[in-house]
């Protein structure tokens, strides 16, 4: 793949204190994928304005970037524009929000059923498994609230027999007077649901009416954010539940990266579904006896998520970076992760010994694709990767450079030490063949080597000495080197 790669990032920035934490995982990602050439464009929006993240995106078309990681602030409405990157080839990650209607490559966000189940079981226990809940779950149009509010009704249907559950919703300009009404029109109310971002503005009623009335319930609502936290040391929120936005950032650029590399080396990218995490308030436990017992198998369980995440995360880790070094259809390295090694295997023989390299190409590859197919092709650099990796040490460096062109670095090893790779290779490569519609297909191999120091004093050098090489092998096979028959192995191309 290109040596650069430009990854858009279309996020919100307001508020703050809420997507702090989600722009820390997008920097954290880009410094950590900066040493493969990744440049991460951040691309802030304000929140909620959907015209703005429409200019941005309708922008890309023109500038083209490798993919796009966006967090939609509406579940739908910038569907025909990533509709269109993704026609035209540029991946489209969405995150921490989502557009599950769109044509978007893959979702990074909060598992979002399981937060608002999770919500539910704090609040239950809270709550000692009976009693009224009061909820707020927010506009059922936004993805995420409807999402949380299924995990949370799944809850309480399961204790139905208990639990009751009256549910509110209001216009934002009046939320605050239509909270303040419903909780002194004497309900009665044994804990609290909010799944909207309008937490603070909730409790702060919830807590100025217990303090009128004389009664407090428990809340329990999302968003661990600074605003939350004298809420939650208060006691006006008793829990709040954590949708890790650190580890949403994070994992966009790391699947818009994927991205690109899927994209060229084919196959799909994987969603990631994020587990969420519960912060209790530090009063929590008061008045409530058995609530810490109650508690430490939910908490326990949520980190063994969490670990079992984390080994994810790392795993994913290692599969991005193998996809960013090696030849997606031999396994190979490719040619960038060569290079590099070819530099530092040059700068360690001039100092303390020496280095061959071996510069591979196949003979009438081309005739191979125009008579058989490009499906053959690959089955042929495949086979050939298959010998040259087969034929040399741990500690070579194999790789495919591009094409039929194949370089195999042999550290510590003269031209002498190189022959009997470059012989073990050849002998190899006669007993090998290819199936094909026609009958078996053989495959001849031209090989030119050349050491540090004898032939070259630099990595440039070495490749243009061991290509020399090579291309006198290659003048010198006079007969066709690729062959095919059912019976035995005849001449299928004369040499040029």
């Amino acid at each position: 793949m290109r040596d650069n790669v430009t990854i858009a990032i279309i996020a919100p920035t307001q508020p703050e204190d809420f997507f702090d934490l989600l722009w820390q995982g997008v920097w954290e990602a880009t410094f950590d994928l900066a040493a493969f050439g990744v440049d991460v464009q951040n691309l802030a929006a304000r929140r909620a304005h959907v015209e703005e993240q429409r200019r941005i995106l309708e922008a890309l078309l023109e500038s083209r970037p490798d993919a796009i990681a966006l967090s939609p602030v509406h579940a739908s409405a910038l569907n025909d524009l990533i509709a269109r990157h993704v026609r035209r080839g540029t991946p489209v990650i969405t995150f921490h929000s989502d557009a599950p209607d769109s044509e978007r490559s893959a979702f990074v966000r909060p598992d979002l059923e399981q937060a608002g189940a999770l919500a539910g079981e704090v609040l239950c226990k809270l709550m000692h498994g009976s009693g009224r809940v009061l909820s707020f779950p927010g506009s059922p149009d936004e993805f995420h609230l409807a999402q949380r509010y299924r995990g949370l009704r799944a809850v309480l249907r399961r204790r139905a027999a208990h639990i009751q559950e009256t549910s509110h919703s209001f216009e934002p300009g009046a939320l605050v007077d239509e909270v303040r009404k419903l909780l002194r029109s004497g309900e009665r109310v044994a804990g609290y649901y909010v799944g909207s971002e309008d937490l603070v503005a909730i409790a702060r009623e919830i807590e100025e009416a217990a303090r009128e009335l004389g009664v407090r319930a428990p809340c329990v609502g999302f968003s661990n954010t600074e605003q939350v936290r004298p809420l939650l040391e208060s006691g006006a929120v008793s829990a709040v539940i954590d949708e890790s936005r650190y580890q949403a950032g994070y994992f966009a650029v790391q699947k818009a990266y994927e991205a690109v590399l899927k994209r060229e080396a084919g196959g799909p990218v994987a969603s990631v579904q994020i587990p969420a995490t519960v912060v209790c308030a530090a009063n929590a436990c008061e008045g409530a006896d058995s609530l810490g017992s109650a508690f430490e198998l939910l908490i326990r369980q949520r980190t063994e998520i969490l670990v079992s995440y984390k080994r994810s995360l790392e795993e994913a880790n290692a599969k991005l970076m193998a996809l960013a070094v090696t030849d997606p259809l031999t396994g190979l390295f490719n040619r960038r992760e060569f290079e590099e090694a070819l530099e530092k295997a040059v700068a360690h023989a001039r100092r303390y010994g020496c280095v061959t390299l071996l510069a591979i190409d196949l003979d009438h590859f081309k005739e191979v694709n125009d008579r058989f197919g490009h499906q053959t092709g690959d089955d042929v650099l495949k086979a050939v990767a298959q010998v040259i990796q087969s034929s040399c040490r741990s500690t070579d460096t194999c790789a495919r450079l591009g094409g039929d062109e194949f370089a195999v670095i042999l550290p510590h090893a003269d031209a002498s030490a190189a022959q009997v790779v470059r012989r073990r290779i050849e002998q190899r490569i006669a007993g090998a063949e290819v199936a094909t519609a026609e009958g078996p297909l053989a495959i001849m191999l031209s090989i030119g080597l050349a050491s540090v120091p004898e032939d070259a004093g630099s990595a440039a050098e070495l490749m243009a000495a061991a290509d020399r090489a090579m291309y006198q092998a290659k003048q010198s096979h006079h007969q066709g080197v690729l062959a095919m028959s059912t019976q035995s192995r005849n001449v299928l191309f004369p040499a040029k």
